[in-house]
């Protein structure tokens, strides 16, 4: 009778003491396994499972032999080819279901793998430090993909992830730095810390359901896949570019990074469900012109319309109570800005090269004006603290070369450097 094979690196868990074998292929491949009730695992701990000659371009054989008994292979298992540094391409035979942990960690030359469809999980670091892997297909059946699984695949220039895809793991696709585009399926739920740190070469970021991904629970600010790009970023939905979004209705949050560099934005509609905007939620949206933040909205993130150059005007609603750091940074264009009594800050580079801005009005509320918050606003010409006002950063007007006088109140007990006024 036919048994089945689990390849395998990792402790073995039977309780039920297992013998020890080898079998050597037709190309002199030596497969080190052991054999426990109906299983068998290609298994030779603490050294990689495979010896003798072993061929660049290795095809794992789909069975194994003890005499004549032959054993299916249906698991490559935790450390199988771990540093098997002169792989350069790998077949699996379909008959595999899982990938374990580390199974080609190390192997720095493969260039090309082939995951059969019936592959149902991949584990954690399964191709970690892999920097000649190019491209990956993942199967259909996948529906997770672990912690550190792609880390450090610096030559993966495009990856597939299937539909079936529920999560995804803390720094999956760290310092895949290669990679270019990405595809998020609607049935992702959470992507972990760090997924996509050092992605500085994603340019395209392909949606399949818009309220799915902004609902995604993202691990941190480092889960994003636009968290490190360069961009610019086409942004796709369902695969057609886009250049005018609306905020499905539902989504009560705009994820920090959700638009991260989406140039080609000109035009987005926020709901009246949304409660707060993310850092960076729009940052480098340089063909955005006007935006309107409805009644509902508490807090707009540091950062989050930093670098929109398109930028004219912004309707800030009443309901604001924060607005983060350099939240308007760069918004070269903008001429007219309001902010709600209800802000009592105004944080460090909020308004910084707002070169365009003539005139502002800080409301009664407002205890603080921070570093750089009016940093080369050259064409600001007049400006109103009010008596509440207690402290005022550094350089907070620096630039500021139309500003011909300025009233601080009676209030203010610390000032930072002014210069250049």
């Amino acid at each position: 009778m036919k048994r089945f094979i689990i390849l395998s690196w990792a402790i073995l868990c039977s309780l039920i003491s297992a013998e020890a074998a080898t079998w050597t292929d037709a190309n002199g491949t030596v497969w080190t396994f052991t054999t426990s009730g109906n299983t068998a695992r290609i298994y030779n701990s603490p050294r990689a499972a495979i010896s003798g000659t072993i061929p660049a371009d290795l095809t794992i054989p789909s069975k194994v032999y003890i005499g004549e008994t032959e054993y299916p292979v249906t698991s490559i298992g935790n450390y199988a080819f771990y540093n098997c540094s002169s792989l350069t391409s790998i077949t699996i035979p379909d008959g595999v279901t899982s990938i374990g942990n580390d199974a080609f960690s190390g192997c720095s030359s493969l260039t090309s793998i082939n995951i059969p469809d019936g592959v149902t999980s991949i584990g954690e670091y399964a191709f970690n430090g892999c920097s000649s892997l190019t491209s990956v297909t993942i199967p259909d059946g996948v529906t997770s993909i672990g912690d550190y699984t792609f880390y450090n695949c610096s030559s993966l220039t495009s990856i597939n992830i299937p539909d079936g895809v529920t999560s995804i793991g803390n720094n999956a696709f760290y310092n895949c730095s290669s990679l270019t585009s990405i595809t998020i399926p609607d049935g992702v739920t959470s992507i972990g810390s760090g997924a996509f740190i050092y992605c500085y070469g994603i340019r395209s970021l392909n949606i399949k359901n818009l309220k799915k991904y902004l609902q995604i629970s993202f691990g941190d600010s480092f889960s994003s896949p636009l968290r490190f790009t360069r961009g610019p970023v086409e942004l796709c939905i369902n695969n057609v570019p886009v250049t005018s979004v609306t905020i499905p209705e539902g989504v009560t949050k705009i994820p920090s990074y959700a638009f991260y560099c989406c140039s080609s934005l000109t035009s987005i509609t926020i709901p009246d469900g949304i409660t707060s905007i993310g850092d960076h939620a729009f940052t480098g949206c340089s063909s955005l012109t006007s935006i309107t933040i409805p009644d509902g909205v508490t807090s707009i993130g540091d950062n989050a319309f930093a670098s929109c150059s398109g930028l004219t005007s912004v309707t800030i609603p009443n309901s604001v109570t924060s607005i983060g750091h350099g939240a308007f940074y760069n918004c070269s264009n903008l001429t007219s800005i309001n902010i709600p009594d209800g802000v009592t800050s105004i944080g460090s580079s909020t308004f910084y090269n707002c070169s365009s801005l003539t005139s502002i009005n800080i409301p009664n509320g407002v205890t603080s004006i921070g570093s750089r918050a009016f940093c080369n606003c050259s064409s600001l010409t007049s400006i109103n603290i009010p008596d509440g006002v207690t402290s005022i950063g550094e350089y907070a007007f620096n630039g500021c070369s139309n500003l011909t006088s300025i009233t601080i109140p009676d209030g203010v007990t610390s000032i930072g450097v002014f210069r250049d006024l």
